[in-house]
C-alpha cells in the first residue's frame, strides 16, 4: 500500500519532470518562431563573411546553446528525481 506522502512524493515528481520537459518544448517552439521559416532554419549571418563559420557560430548563437540550457537542465530534474527516489527506498 502506498502511502499519503509517497503519493506527494509522487505528485510533486510528476509535476517537477513536466515543467522541465514544458520548458524544454517552449523553447524549441521559441527558436522554431525565431529562426526558422516553415521548418527551415533561416540564419542571420553578415554578409561577405567566411560562411561555414557564421553559420556554425549562428547555430550555437541562435539555436544549440539555448537548446542546450534546457536540456541540461531537465536532465538535472530527471538525475534528481531518480536520486531522490533511490535515497527513499
Amino acid at each position: 500500500m502506498v502511502s499519503e506522502h509517497e503519493c506527494q512524493h509522487e505528485q510533486l515528481y510528476q509535476y517537477e519532470i513536466t515543467a522541465a520537459m514544458n520548458h524544454v518544448v517552449r523553447a524549441c517552439h521559441e527558436i522554431a518562431r525565431e529562426h526558422s521559416h516553415r521548418g527551415f532554419w533561416t540564419p542571420h549571418t553578415d554578409p561577405g563573411a567566411d560562411l561555414h563559420i557564421d553559420l556554425i557560430e549562428a547555430a550555437r548563437r541562435d539555436i544549440l546553446t539555448k537548446l542546450q540550457v534546457v536540456v541540461t537542465a531537465a536532465e538535472t530534474v530527471a538525475y534528481d528525481i531518480e536520486q531522490d527516489r533511490q535515497r527513499d527506498q
